[in-house]
């Protein structure tokens, strides 16, 4: 009997990785466009809030394209990174559960959903599809971020 190796294997990244690209360009289409409908005095103080590193992937592979601001992200080595300076004023979040969001901002209004051409289930967002925009985090930018660090 064969021991897979550590941290899964080769069977781990089709089976379960894999389609977690699926709908890359589509969700950063969708970003760009939510971050288009706002008004442009709002734009210079939003930020992208990623759950996952695959939504980062995403923004940082295909989001130069549509000049979007780098994606920030609680998840695993990301955290680390921060959430910039100055801080966000509003957020789109990609990937989140709404819980989450509508207990730390003020506002969250559902912006957009995500899918892809193909119908196929990607593994990272299909629980949390929608898109929100997010206004007036309840507590200071430092605070949330102390809070918001997670691993997976």
């Amino acid at each position: 009997m064969a021991v897979p190796p550590p941290n899964g294997g080769a069977d781990d990244v089709v089976g379960g990785n894999l389609n977690s690209q699926i709908g890359w360009p589509e969700m950063v289409k969708t970003v760009a466009a939510i971050r288009d409908s706002l008004p442009v005095k709002e734009r210079s103080g939003l930020a992208i809030l990623a759950a996952d590193d695959s939504e980062v992937g995403a923004i940082s592979l295909y989001g130069p394209a549509y000049a979007l601001p780098p994606a920030i992200s609680g998840s695993n080595s990301i955290w680390f990174r921060g959430y910039g300076d100055p801080p966000p004023e509003i957020v789109i979040a990609v990937g989140n559960d709404p819980k989450i969001l509508f207990d730390n901002f003020e506002t969250c209004t559902l912006a957009g959903h995500l899918h892809n051409r193909w119908g196929i289930r990607n593994n990272v967002f299909a629980d949390y599809p929608g898109v929100f925009v997010c206004r007036h985090l309840r507590h200071s930018w430092p605070e949330f971020w102390k809070h918001f660090r997670y691993y997976g």
